[in-house]
């Protein structure tokens, strides 16, 4: 018999719920200031599916100065970018 082996979530899966958490939202209100379905925050927390670039720069929005870069670096934002544009 094979043991199951369990696969850690990936690290944007669990700073997407704990983000949703320290905004003491529901998967359900988070989905909606999001514009995407329950289902896929869902999805997101357990790794299964990742957000879409859209989404990534409304959860860094959400996330506020001291975590925003980590949303913004998944879909390739850097603050030297930023930088050139200002």
């Amino acid at each position: 018999m094979r043991a199951a082996t369990k696969m850690a979530r990936p690290t944007w899966a669990t700073r997407i719920e704990k983000l949703r958490e320290r905004l003491n939202l529901s998967q359900t209100d988070f989905a909606q200031q999001l514009g995407v379905s329950a289902m896929a925050v869902s999805r997101w927390e357990r790794g299964i599916n990742e957000p879409p670039a859209k989404c990534y720069v409304v959860l860094g929005k959400m996330a506020g100065p001291a975590e925003c870069w980590f949303y913004w670096e998944r879909i390739g934002i850097t603050k030297r970018d930023v930088s050139k544009m200002l």
